[in-house]
């Protein structure tokens, strides 16, 4: 249905915003920020003894983003039952969307989700217990389409003739003056649709629409100004020749610097999102469960082909009509994926834009600021990904040891298939059990 806010300005209050987009209700009575947050972190546990693998089920969700979906691949080669893991419901989980997944995180629904953690925030109003657990990418598909008819000129082009940023961003949006912009309902998007507005003074108007319906208004030539939500949509209508007019790269680029930066809090890092009731109960599974992601960014980066795997699921819930090559192209263009070792960008390098501290403080402050949560919030009481992917590295290093010290050493041929084994998981970034059988064949 479409929305009944068409005309209303881009720089509306987002918590009206939030309620027409969330269906959360009572923002304006907030209470207190929930106590006790230095405890509410994120505790290790110890590796299980003996060299099995636990079986566990894990009930997931996946919303219908391609940069959320590509678990499937995982999902489809056998990597996740090579770690034991299962899911509910059977066999790829639940196909959510924006509308349903956090409610279904908070109340216990589902476990773990594909998730743009900072959606889960509104929820700290009432509870702490919505978790970042994990970063895959850095979302690079916010961006101003325009329907190609206009033949409008694009920011890069303005910046190539010598203007500054600000003279850019001007003459860029001057033609949407008083126009319609069609954006999302998600929040994750009003941030980069107002900072825009504020800054180049355009002055368009916003209406909310879902991705597919708009999709289909593009495709009907029904639509002139367009800001969507799933990067696989970004890369249709690209593909269908439509401008973009200016994209959240651009602002990184261009745009000004620093941890006080106004374009800090629109930079968008995609991931895991759990309800830390499952996590505290299951950290060894979440450890596997990470495992398998970072072999599947790995494994996509050296084989492409894979996302074959992945087309027809994302087509399903996205309403596209992508190969895998198409995925693939979204991939690389439009949020590129994050390798296990390029966690140290957003958890051990305080100086980069996608610092983890840097970019959730200032959602935060901009949250607090709309007045959608409590004030006392910080990165760390939601964002556990760092301690995990820390435990994941330490775990790699002790196995370098282990593997290390046996390398040096005469195996009965058991103990030598432990040794094998281990090889195997820590090339597929289960450091967990690489660790637990290197140590067995080490004892």
């Amino acid at each position: 249905m479409r929305s009944s806010i068409q005309g209303i300005a881009a720089s509306i209050g987002r918590k009206s915003l939030l309620i027409l987009a969330t269906g959360l209700v009572g923002l304006t009575a907030l209470s207190a920020a929930p106590t006790a947050f230095a405890a509410d972190r994120f505790v290790p546990a110890a590796a299980e003894p003996g060299t099995d693998i636990p079986a566990s089920t894990i009930k997931f969700g996946m919303r219908p983003y391609a940069d959320n979906t590509f678990y499937i691949i995982g999902m489809k080669k056998g990597w996740f039952s090579d770690v034991g893991i299962s899911f509910d419901p059977a066999p790829y989980g639940l196909k959510a969307n924006d509308s349903n997944v956090t409610t279904l995180l908070l109340n216990g629904q589902l476990d773990l989700i594909s998730e743009f953690c900072p959606l889960m925030l509104p929820t700290y109003k009432d509870s702490t217990k919505l978790k970042c657990v994990g970063f895959t990418d850095n979302f690079l598909a916010n961006a101003i389409l325009a329907n190609p008819k206009l033949k409008l000129k694009t920011f890069k082009e303005y910046i190539a003739e010598g203007k500054t940023y600000e003279e850019a961003l001007k003459a860029t949006l001057a033609p949407m003056k008083g126009k319609t912009l069609v954006g999302a309902p998600q929040l994750s998007d009003r941030a980069f649709e107002e900072y825009l507005n504020k800054t180049s003074g355009a002055g368009f108007k916003l209406q909310v629409l879902d991705d597919a319906k708009s999709l289909v208004l593009a495709k009907a030539d029904r639509e002139d100004f367009v800001n969507p939500e799933g990067a696989p949509i970004v890369y249709t209508l690209r593909q269908a020749g439509w401008t973009s007019l200016v994209d959240i790269g651009d602002l990184i680029k261009y745009g000004p610097g620093g941890v006080d930066s106004p374009i800090e809090p629109l930079i968008g890092i995609v991931g895991l999102g759990a309800n830390s009731d499952w996590v505290n109960a299951n950290q060894n599974t979440l450890l596997r469960f990470m495992s398998v992601v970072w072999h599947i960014i790995d494994a996509t980066k050296a084989d492409p082909s894979l996302y074959d795997l992945q087309a027809p699921y994302l087509n399903s819930v996205a309403g596209t009509d992508l190969d895998g090559k198409g995925v693939e192209a979204t991939v690389n263009i439009l949020h590129p994926f994050t390798p296990f070792a390029g966690n140290a960008e957003y958890y051990d390098n305080n100086k980069a834009t996608s610092y983890y501290a840097n970019v959730w403080s200032a959602v935060i402050k901009d949250f607090e600021a709309h007045k959608i949560i409590p004030a006392g919030i910080t990165a760390d009481d939601v964002v556990w990904g760092g301690p995990i992917w820390h435990q994941m590295v330490e775990y790699k290093a002790k196995t370098d040891e282990l593997l290390t010290k046996i390398n040096g050493m005469t195996l009965s041929s058991d103990k030598q298939a432990l040794v094998d084994r281990a090889k195997t998981f820590y090339a597929n970034y289960d450091f967990l059990d690489a660790y637990r059988l290197a140590l067995a064949a080490s004892t």
